[in-house]
């Protein structure tokens, strides 16, 4: 086992250190060759030993979503606030869908009359163009009173801001106000237009004349079935449609956010943020990135304890779940890093999703462990450590180890020769060898 990076630069100047010293360590040890070398030793002990690796990230909900509408309609009502808990396909927001319902009543009575078309299976082509007539009278029959209450709307419109316009000029509106008018007669001036009229009378649209040139070019009953079948697609869309303006939640959690305002239209939120954000922040969870150079240490399942200044110094448990199976570049360095989730298990009452939380990841254990500090540890330069070992007659034998689980100021080492109670000399210096005479300070 190598040490990690952290703690060779450790040792490494504490190395450096001595070497600085060595000539006058030297010296001490000509002038005290009859008495020993002065050293400070530690005692090896036997105990549970485990290896952490801390890790920092926010902690988060574990699912989230962002609810948005493709529906350009108004926003009629807003049925929840931020902090609210929902259930799965609970009605967020409803949309105005007037207009809708009343065109899917136009499909369906269309439907109902080409099914009753193909029955009958051999209507003439005077009956069929009969029956297109009558059908587009009353379309554009709906269409004129549709048409002449959108006129009114913008007559409103037009007045309201009118008026918003001359308070504002005097100095006693408010440029919101003038600008909340504009946009309302803006729209009202949308829908007016939305019409072909000429005057004072809505037109067939193209797609009207063209259905009538149709019914008299043929009645076939292929043609028949193939006109059933455009108009029940268009039924359905209609109808999902009209279903969509029930603005739903996709999953059961609680509203973080809403940007959804009641009058504006669905599809038109501002900044072009979702109309709600929804997460499960009943169980948390945190994505923290890992160094290329820890990630071997981590594994699905390893016990973690997570920590939080909202938590004033508790910890709760948590277990890593998922390893990302790539790597990405760290910001401003060659290092790779590795995402890894930890969820949240232990009771999460005081967490708050959203703040930094501190996660250490039980890496690896031993029990009954050989454990001596680092300082005792001679790093040969080859992948290879030592240790010298102080024996009964106050000289020290130098003994090969390898090393095992470590944490920050300790470490495992396996040697047959080494039981617990032995003693270990602390910062061995380059100028100590195998049988040497040595004082152990008090």
């Amino acid at each position: 086992m190598k040490f990690s990076r952290k703690k060779k630069i450790i040792i490494g100047v504490v190395a450096f250190a001595l070497i600085l010293g060595a000539v006058s360590v030297n010296a001490k040890l000509k002038s005290t060759a009859n008495s020993g070398v002065a050293i400070n030793v530690s005692d090896v002990v036997k105990k549970d030993i485990k290896s952490t690796l801390s890790l920092r990230a926010p902690l988060e909900g574990t699912e989230s979503v962002e609810v948005v509408s493709r529906l350009h309609y108004e926003i009629l009502s807003i049925d929840v606030k931020e902090g609210d808990k929902v259930e799965k396909d609970q009605v967020l927001a409803v949309l105005d869908a007037g207009h809708l319902e009343e065109e899917i009543e136009k499909l369906k009575d269309n439907v109902e009359l080409l099914q009753i078309q193909n029955t009958e299976g051999k209507s003439s082509k005077d009956t069929s163009t009969t029956l297109a007539e009558q059908r587009l009278k009353e379309e554009l029959e709906g269409s004129q009173r549709s048409y002449e209450s959108a006129l009114e709307m913008y007559s409103i419109a037009k007045s309201r801001y009118e008026s918003t316009a001359v308070l504002y000029d005097s100095g006693m509106g408010s440029k919101w106000e003038l600008t909340d008018k504009e946009n309302a007669l803006n729209e009202a001036k949308r829908k007016v237009d939305a019409f072909n009229v000429v005057d004072g009378k809505v037109q067939a649209t193209d797609a009207q004349l063209s259905e009538i040139r149709n019914a008299k070019k043929s009645s076939n009953n292929a043609s028949e079935v193939k006109s059933i079948e455009i108009a029940k697609k268009e039924l359905k869309r209609k109808q999902k449609e009209l279903d969509d303006c029930k603005v739903k939640s996709s999953i059961q959690g609680t509203i973080t956010r809403v940007n959804a305002k009641v009058g504006r239209f669905a599809d038109e939120i501002d900044d072009k943020n979702p109309m709600f954000v929804i997460e499960n922040i009943d169980t948390l969870k945190m994505v923290a990135n890992v160094s290329e150079y820890d990630i071997g240490k981590m594994e699905i399942g390893q016990k973690v304890k997570i920590s939080a200044d909202i938590l004033n110094g508790d910890e709760v448990d948590g277990i890593v779940s998922r390893i990302s199976p790539t790597g990405e570049q760290k910001q401003g360095s060659n290092e790779r890093i590795i995402p890894v989730q930890i969820d949240v298990t232990g009771d999460t009452k005081g967490l708050i999703a959203g703040i930094n939380a501190l996660a250490k990841v039980e890496t690896a254990i031993a029990q009954n462990a050989l454990v001596i500090p680092f300082e005792a540890l001679i790093d040969n330069g080859d992948d290879t450590y030592s240790i010298f070992v102080l024996r009964e007659d106050r000289t020290i034998e130098k003994l090969n180890v390898l090393l095992g689980v470590e944490d920050v100021l300790e470490v495992q080492v396996i040697c047959d020769e080494l039981k617990e109670g032995d003693k270990v000399v602390l910062n061995p210096h380059v100028s100590m060898t195998d049988g040497m005479s040595v004082i152990v300070n008090e």
